[in-house]
């Protein structure tokens, strides 16, 4: 069976394209995009240093870390793309 054949990846692919079409109309109907990124962008970098505040106390929470910023990265990216000017 081919992976676009799996139950389970059709059922997450369908769930992945619906949040992105719900998240894109979110943040493109935001009145002030320019302040909805900053928030985004600020949130984030909270997010990347309490991540690696935590990456010294253990393997854990290094291996943790590691996942956070392709993560952090490409979610910024995205918002990026879909706030950014026209």
């Amino acid at each position: 069976m081919e992976l676009i054949e799996d139950p389970t990846f059709l059922s997450l692919f369908t769930q992945v394209q619906v949040m992105d079409a719900v998240l894109m109309a979110s943040l493109k109907s935001h009145p002030r995009p320019a302040e909805l990124l900053e928030h985004i962008e600020q949130n984030i970098a909270l997010v990347r240093s309490v991540s690696a505040q935590r990456a010294v106390e253990g393997p854990i929470g290094k291996l943790a870390d590691q996942q956070m910023g392709p993560q952090a990265e490409g979610w910024l990216s995205y918002a990026r793309n879909v706030l950014g000017p026209d």
